[in-house]
């Protein structure tokens, strides 16, 4: 698969840098026009303006609608008629800010301060907006409410800057994005309840047994997925679980560098253009890493007197740290230039984060399902808890001295380290 995704990739590079990607520009862009805009999205508030994702003329815009405290704002669905400009994108210094909308599908931008608005006739919330008040009805509130969405459903809309600043500083925003840590975590309780706690393992064991249980855990795999916006870390870790279930239904077993390849080449065929979304860029290279480097550190480990010698906790804290280590090589130089900082502090956030995140992912979508239950509402106190934990965990380790370092990089530096990291590799395996 690895001889079959750098083609691809040389291919969609190619292919973006001639634009065969992009719908065609019309000459109505950049002219005083009449336009009619269908609102796609729900609105993102900017610093004086209400931000949505609009159709017009077959291509998707970025529509700004000033705030006015004397009407309604629009919603998702409704069409907006008004007379403006959609007008390309501007570089922001040295970022080509139109190439980066464009390689999100966004062909342009355009300002409304005056619109004729016919609302939609049938406004329905999101399923992801109604489970997410379903949460809200069992007890939940505020910055805990909102860390408990996102978590669950991928639903962000509610959480505050301030709060996203503490996860991104403390190196805990991998939490926030639904990933490989939650899917493993429900892939760990569809297992559970599919097999009782491992009681009806002849089941499993047998081939028509584990083709069922194998199925059923790829279709609520996906429907999670599609529950939480199909983004490209929740995509590729759902792609790598399908690809290894279907090896256990063919007796084997085990996620390899091939298999991180597979799910990058159907996830590139389908989207090409999520090559260049962070979330891709990052939650694979985390991955690779930690197939490569953390597996074999481990099994070196398992291997030692030592090993043998140490009890579960201390086993886990090491296991947590190599992970922790492996993910930061793998992601390290992306995060220096894209975002110009480092976390210093990224194994101790590990280290206090995911055990509460792996109990909080549970009692978050049990407090989901129960609702406003008695037992519901029981869940919802200990998800609060939890939830309260973690942010004020992530908040005190962003407090402490030089938790970030700014440091940036040039995307070339980025290529030298990648290559010194491939050597890394290579040495490791050979010895």
């Amino acid at each position: 698969m690895i001889v079959l995704l750098l083609p691809l990739v040389v291919a969609i590079l190619l292919c973006e840098r001639h634009g065969v990607f992009y719908p065609p520009e019309k000459a109505m862009y950049d002219s005083l026009y009449v336009h009619t805009f269908v609102l796609s999205s729900e609105a993102k508030s900017t610093k004086q303006c209400e931000r949505y994702e609009a159709l017009t003329y077959g291509v998707t815009v970025y529509v700004y609608v000033q705030r006015d405290s004397t009407r309604m704002l629009p919603h998702k669905g409704d069409t907006l008629i008004a007379t403006t400009r959609i007008r390309k994108a501007e570089p922001i210094g040295a970022f080509d800010y139109r190439r980066y909308l464009l390689r999100q599908g966004i062909i342009g931008t355009a300002y409304v301060y005056r619109y004729t608005l016919h609302p939609c006739s049938t406004h329905t919330e999101s399923l992801q907006k109604r489970l997410y008040r379903r949460i809200a009805s069992a007890g939940l509130t505020g910055d805990e409410l909102a860390t408990v969405g996102a978590l669950t459903l991928g639903y962000k809309e509610d959480l505050d800057p301030t709060l996203k600043q503490h996860f991104q500083a403390s190196g805990a925003a991998h939490v926030l994005a639904v990933s490989g840590l939650h899917t493993g975590i429900i892939y760990a309780l569809l297992m559970m309840l599919l097999t009782l706690g491992g009681r009806i393992r002849p089941m499993y064991e047998n081939q028509i047994g584990r083709c069922i249980i194998s199925l059923i855990i790829i279709a609520a795999m996906w429907a999670y997925a599609w529950l939480t916006g199909l983004t490209p870390s929740v995509v590729r870790a759902v792609v790598m679980v399908t690809i290894f279930e279907i090896g256990r239904m063919c007796y084997r077993y085990g996620i390899s560098i091939n298999s991180i390849a597979a799910a990058a080449v159907l996830i590139l065929l389908a989207r090409p253009l999520d090559l260049w979304s962070v979330g891709f860029q990052l939650s694979f290279t985390a991955t690779a890493a930690i197939v490569v480097l953390a597996k074999e550190c481990e099994r070196c480990i398992h291997r030692s007197k030592w090993k043998r010698k140490s009890g579960r906790i201390v086993s886990w804290i090491i296991g947590t740290l190599i992970i922790s280590i492996a993910a930061q090589l793998g992601t390290i130089a992306l995060t220096m230039y894209y975002f110009g900082y480092v976390s210093t502090y990224f194994l101790l956030t590990n280290l206090i984060i995911l055990p509460i995140a792996i109990l909080l992912v549970p009692c978050g979508l049990i407090s989901l399902v129960l609702g406003s239950s008695v037992i519901g509402i029981g869940f919802s106190k200990l998800t609060y808890a939890l939830a309260w934990l973690m942010n004020h965990s992530v908040g005190w380790i962003e407090s402490l001295p030089g938790s970030t370092w700014p440091v940036s990089i040039s995307l070339t530096m980025v290529f030298i380290y990648y290559a010194l990291l491939l050597c890394l590799c290579f040495v490791v395996y050979e010895n």
